[in-house]
């Protein structure tokens, strides 16, 4: 399994190029320079393929086998399509009908960083492995189907270049980190900024893999491994399933590839700045893709191949994690079923959810870690110090692990969350996720929980384009909620039910308030004249005593708001009928009960 001679290596396609259906994406290439049967090994060559390439070679595979098929999925930034290429074992392409057959779907997306292209290469060279029945794969198949994004971010592919990664060791030529759009693609699935991952939403929604792997490369440090793996957070999963993962599926990957030239070891995110004061456990939010995933109880990995090794190198190791993978998976199909089918039921009824986790650095297992000594030296450029990792000095210890996470901050959901058909930004991207809604019928008032925001931060530079919230607090009101026709209405009893929680809660990491969608509600609409209130502000104090006594008291404890006429106007203006009720309001409204409601 291990062993890939060269001979192995290559694609012999049963028929030329030329007397095959030309397909649209095989115009884009002239017949003259195409040359199919290298394409899946160019990788040995230090060479990483080209976009027409990858897409011709795909194509070729779709029309040489029933087994196999690319599908368009819709647009990117670039103008391109994004597409899925798939493999089913009896040609049933239909996700409904091969959910009802009970097979596990493992998708892998490549690409989404094109400067890190090993799982371009790899999956195009596993894809053709697989449908030539070379290697283990016969009866592979009998439980899984193989979903494939030959490439996330076309328009990085496209922009290709040999200065994009400058530490990198090959491939020659490579595409660039950001996309049509100058995105980072792998910071934007819950804000969804760009039209490749509107496209790539339905493809995951709609294929519902039970695996999930994304195909990277880093560098970070210097290590002897080719590979390092990012579990996603089995406390996000649901328990048994989150077990599970722990326990049985991540050991068993780390251990089949003990002792191989493709060993894998924990993503290499350091403690105090060195590998041996441990290594800490990434906590991939729901803006990553295995934190998108993890939403919908999808069992991911984010491979790590380390970009000082020779590409020929990378590739192998990304393909062979992912062989392990679908071999693990074909063999415990029933049980990833069973488990993620539980899971699907009792989410429906979840109440509580976590919207914050920090490290919890009191736990700490340990590993076996090979590594080189590290230390520092003076720069030549510089002068000054900098890290050195000193390959003459590896060795063998062992590491602490600090791998647990702990719930920060919880919130209970409630039975509806309601969103004004204004903030159709919002609606329409929860659409896009297969969030189910229901519109109000008529114009209506009720009662609701409503979030006002107290404090929070913002970023002083741009967040992938945005200037992101964090460190929010809010307080709670039950409010009458004016209600028009057309407005938003979404139960709660639904399989989406984390990433409905995770979007619309203010405070969690990623929620809809976090990445920018409900800024208007930050600034006032409606002010008032200072020259003129005062007279009213005196009447309204004469008429409400406890606010006049929290008047005073700020008037005596705060020697600024003492200072400042304005402040102390708009202390009494905040809390009189003038106030600007919608200032600060997340508009997001709570219901928790179940009377009948004005709905379709």
């Amino acid at each position: 399994m291990f062993n890939h001679s060269n001979e192995d290596l290559k694609t012999t396609l049963k028929k030329p190029f030329w007397m095959k259906r030309i397909s649209i994406i095989a115009i884009l290439v002239t017949i003259s320079s195409f040359a199919p049967a290298q394409i899946h090994s160019k990788y040995q060559e230090n060479i990483s393929v080209t976009y027409e390439e990858l897409l011709s070679a795909y194509q070729l595979l779709s029309d040489e086998h029933e087994s196999a098929s690319l599908m368009s999925y819709g647009p990117t930034d670039s103008g391109r399509s994004l597409h899925l290429f798939v493999i089913s074992g009896d040609g049933d392409f239909s996700p409904l009908s091969l959910r009802e057959k009970n097979r596990r779907i493992v998708m892998i997306n490549n690409g989404i960083h094109p400067g890190e292209p090993c799982g371009i290469d790899a999956s195009l060279k596993l894809a053709d492995d697989i449908l030539n029945e070379r290697y283990e794969f016969p009866g592979m198949l009998e439980n899984t189907v193989v979903c494939i994004v030959p490439v996330f971010n076309v328009g990085g592919m496209l922009n290709r270049s040999p200065f994009h990664r400058a530490n990198q060791n090959g491939p020659v030529e490579h595409g660039f980190r950001a996309n049509a759009q100058n995105q980072d693609l792998n910071r934007d699935f819950i804000k969804m900024d760009a039209m490749n991952t509107w496209s790539f939403v339905r493809i995951f929604r709609e294929w519902d893999p039970d695996v999930f792997i994304d195909t990277h490369a880093t560098n970070g440090a210097d290590y002897p491994y080719v590979m390092t793996i990012i579990p996603t957070r089995h406390e996000k999963l649901h328990p048994e399933l989150g077990e599970f993962f722990r326990n049985k599926m991540t050991p068993h990957l780390f251990s089949v590839l003990l002792g191989t030239p493709y060993e894998i070891t924990p993503y290499v995110q350091t403690r105090r700045g060195n590998i041996v004061n441990g290594i800490v456990g990434f906590m991939d939010s729901p803006r990553y893709t295995t934190g998108y995933s993890s939403l919908f109880n999808t069992l991911g990995f984010i491979t790590e191949a380390h970009m000082l090794k020779p590409f020929s190198d990378r590739v192998l190791a990304t393909w062979n994690f992912i062989y392990e993978t679908l071999k693990f998976t074909n063999e415990h199909a029933e049980e990833i079923g069973e488990l993620r089918k539980n899971a699907k039921k009792e989410i429906l009824n979840k109440k509580d959810y976590v919207v914050q986790w920090r490290l919890d650095t009191t736990k700490a297992d340990s590993f076996l870690f090979k590594g080189y000594e590290q230390g520092m030296i003076t720069g030549r450029v510089t002068g000054l110090q900098r890290i050195i990792y000193d390959q003459s000095r590896s060795y063998s210890k062992k590491i602490p692990y600090f791998n647990d996470y702990t719930p920060s901050l919880s919130v209970e959901k409630p039975d509806y969350y309601i969103i004004p058909q204004a903030w159709r930004e919002v609606v329409n991207r929860l659409d896009n996720n297969g969030v189910a809604m229901k519109r109000f019928l008529k114009d209506t008032t009720l009662f609701a929980e409503v979030y006002y925001i107290e404090s929070y931060n913002t970023s002083s530079r741009p967040n992938n384009g945005r200037f992101s919230h964090s460190n929010i607090s809010v307080r709670k009101e039950l409010q009458p909620i004016s209600i028009l026709q057309g407005d938003v209405l979404i139960e709660t009893i639904q399989e989406t039910n984390h990433l409905i929680v995770q979007t619309l809660e203010p405070q969690a990491a990623d929620s809809y308030f976090s990445w920018n969608f409900f800024d208007a509600i930050l600034s006032r609409k409606e002010y008032f004249s200072p020259w003129l209130f005062e007279d009213y502000a005196e009447e309204f104090l004469a008429s409400n005593p406890e606010i006049r006594e929290d008047f005073e008291n700020r008037r005596k404890n705060d020697e600024s708001f003492a200072s400042s006429a304005y402040a102390q106007l708009n202390f009494i203006y905040e809390r009189s009928p003038f106030a600007e009720i919608s200032y600060l309001r997340v508009p997001v409204y709570r219901l928790n009960h179940k009377n009948k409601l004005p709905v379709e």
